[in-house]
C-alpha cells in the first residue's frame, strides 16, 4: 500500500550518483520547504538534472536518500496527486490537439476530463486548446507540460527549465503562476539558468556546483552570506578633495567616471562630503545581485571527474 503525503517537505540526504568514473553528484544534501518557491540553481554538468531525476525515482542513487513528505516518489499511492514534474519541453501525439492530450493523461489517471479544461485555463492554453501539438510553439508545449503536472492538483510541483521558449510576457506569466501556486501552500521546486529572473520567482535558493552544494537560503541570505561587499557608486566634480576626506578607502572608478568605494557606507561619504565641502551629485549603494553571486559562488568548480 503506497504512503499519501500530507505536506510537500522535499529532503535530499547524502544523495549521490556515479557513472562511471564521474561524480555527477557528490553527498548532496539539502531540504525544500512547502508554500515557498525554491531556485535550484548551478553551472552545466553541475548536477542539477540528475539530482531531480533522482528525487523522481527516475535513476537510482549510488547512496543517499530523497523523500517528499517521508516518502520515496516510488512508494507514493497517487504519486500525480503528490507531485507533478516536468522535466523537459512536453511531447504529445503531434496529431492530438492540446485538449485530447490532457484528456488521454486523465483517462490513464482515473481523473475526470473536465481536468484538462481546468489545467488549460490555469496555464492560459483555453484559446488553443483545439489546436493541434504539431502547431505548438516551444513556449505553448511548455504550458501543455504544466497544465498536464497540474492534472492531480499536486501538492509539490517540480520544473527543470520551465521558462525556456517563454517570451518576456511568458516568463512574467510563469512567475506569477508559480508564485500563486506556493502561495496555496504548494512545494515548489524549479531549475533555471534565468538568475535575474530566479531573483524574482524565488523565496529560497539551492546552489550546486560540481555535484556538490555550495550554498542554501533565502535569496537574500545567500546574497548576504556571499562576503561580496556592497559598492558605494558616488559622483562628484571635485573626486580627489572627497578622497582625501576617506582617508584609507578603497577606490576605483566606473566606466563613466564615477568613484566606486570600498568599505564605507553611503552615510559616511555624505558626512565626509560634508566636512570638506564637496558638491555630491549622486550617491547609490550598488548592492551585489543573484548572478554576481552566484558566478563567485561556482567560479572555478568544473564537474568531478
Amino acid at each position: 500500500m503506497g504512503n499519501v503525503i500530507t505536506d510537500g517537505e522535499i529532503v535530499v540526504s547524502g544523495l549521490t550518483k556515479h557513472y562511471k568514473q564521474v561524480k555527477a553528484v557528490d553527498g548532496l544534501s539539502f531540504t525544500i520547504q512547502p508554500g515557498r518557491v525554491t531556485g535550484f540553481l548551478g553551472p552545466n554538468g553541475a548536477g542539477k538534472t540528475t539530482t531531480l531525476r533522482m528525487i523522481l525515482n527516475l535513476v537510482s542513487p549510488t547512496a543517499g536518500t530523497a523523500t517528499i513528505g517521508g516518502s520515496r516518489y516510488a512508494d507514493l499511492a497517487e504519486p500525480l496527486h503528490a507531485v507533478g514534474a516536468v522535466l523537459e519541453a512536453s511531447s504529445a501525439h503531434k496529431g492530438r490537439t492540446g485538449r485530447n492530450h490532457l484528456r488521454v493523461v486523465c483517462a490513464a489517471a482515473g481523473l475526470p476530463d473536465s481536468r484538462a479544461d481546468e489545467a488549460l485555463e490555469l496555464v492560459g492554453l483555453t484559446p488553443a486548446a483545439k489546436r493541434k501539438f504539431k502547431g505548438y510553439s516551444l513556449g505553448m508545449r511548455q504550458r501543455l507540460g504544466i497544465a498536464a503536472a497540474m492534472l492531480g492538483d499536486p501538492r509539490v510541483l517540480i520544473l527543470d527549465e520551465p521558462a525556456n521558449g517563454l517570451d518576456p510576457e511568458g516568463i512574467r506569466w510563469m512567475r506569477d503562476l508559480l508564485q500563486k501556486l506556493a502561495g496555496e501552500g504548494r512545494t515548489i521546486l524549479v531549475s533555471s539558468h534565468l538568475l535575474s529572473e530566479m531573483e524574482l520567482l524565488a523565496d529560497d535558493v539551492v546552489i550546486i556546483a560540481a555535484g556538490r552544494l555550495v550554498a542554501q537560503g533565502t535569496v537574500a541570505e545567500v546574497i548576504g552570506k556571499a562576503g561580496t561587499a556592497g559598492t558605494v557608486r558616488v559622483r562628484t566634480p571635485h573626486p580627489d578633495t572627497l578622497l582625501g576626506a576617506l582617508d584609507g578607502i578603497g577606490s576605483s572608478h566606473g566606466d563613466d567616471g564615477a568613484l566606486l568605494l570600498t568599505g564605507v557606507t553611503a552615510e559616511q561619504v555624505g558626512d565626509a562630503a560634508l566636512r570638506a565641502g564637496v558638491a555630491i551629485h549622486e550617491l547609490v549603494t550598488e548592492r551585489p545581485d543573484l548572478e554576481r553571486v552566484f558566478l563567485d559562488l561556482t567560479a572555478g568548480k568544473e564537474a568531478i571527474r
